[in-house]
């Protein structure tokens, strides 16, 4: 899996590659928890080139983001889910106008706008 980390005041980002199926989970799910394990707990997964998820992807979402949510010390924010992604996320009932499972952002900046006014 190719992903490029960014980091900024007060959270980290990682740019992810074209897919996340069964095979990069290992790969994402050890990256995701060097951040928890060193105490860093927004991080941004900017989704702009994803063009496929699969089932194991997004349970792998959801388990990260209670993880990153516990004891209310951050959040793993989604960005720029393509239409595809976000479609299936809506059908699956993550993401609604009425309660989201997932933290989803329109764009990168929007997400770390979140994460500086959650520090505010």
């Amino acid at each position: 899996m190719q992903t490029t980390i960014q980091n900024g005041a007060g959270w980290d980002m990682v740019v992810l590659g074209t897919e996340i199926t069964r095979a990069e989970i290992d790969e994402l799910e050890e990256l995701l928890q060097r951040f928890l394990t060193i105490g860093h707990y927004n991080v941004i997964l900017d989704l702009t080139h994803v063009a496929y998820i699969g089932s194991a992807g997004i349970s792998l979402l959801l388990r990260y983001t209670n993880a990153f949510r516990r004891w209310e010390r951050g959040d793993l924010l989604l960005a720029e889910l393509p239409d595809t992604i976000l479609n299936l996320f809506e059908v699956a009932g993550l993401v609604s106008e009425e309660r989201s499972h997932l933290s989803v952002y329109p764009s990168v900046d929007a997400a770390k706008e979140a994460v500086k006014k959650r520090a505010s």
